[in-house]
């Protein structure tokens, strides 16, 4: 990890300015757009330099392409919920003899 990955970013994305890249006005809207949509998600979540380039870069795909890379990111947050809201498991028996190797 170089100095630039280990360097902290505020809590939020954040669109290069107007100008400092070769893009259109549509581009740069659409991205604003996008930009918005991963910010609820990762609006509290201390990013580094690295990751904010990388989702910068991903806003720049397809709205489709942006729209499932937040779905799939969505499905994990709440799957990450449910499984910290189950009591943890307990293993008190050790398997029984007759299941061992029993392909």
């Amino acid at each position: 990890m170089d100095s630039r990955q280990r360097e902290r970013c505020d809590s939020m994305i954040i669109q290069p300015e107007w100008g400092t890249r070769n893009v259109n006005k549509y581009f740069y809207e659409s991205e604003a757009r996008r930009i918005a949509a991963l910010n609820e998600i990762f609006g509290d979540v201390e990013l580094t330099a690295a990751e904010m380039r990388t989702l910068v870069w991903l806003c720049g795909w397809e709205e489709c392409t942006v729209e499932n890379v937040l779905s799939a990111i969505r499905k994990a947050i709440a799957a990450e919920a449910k499984r910290r809201e189950q009591p943890p498991v307990r293993r008190t028996e050790k398997p029984s003899a007759e299941r061992k190797g029993s392909f």
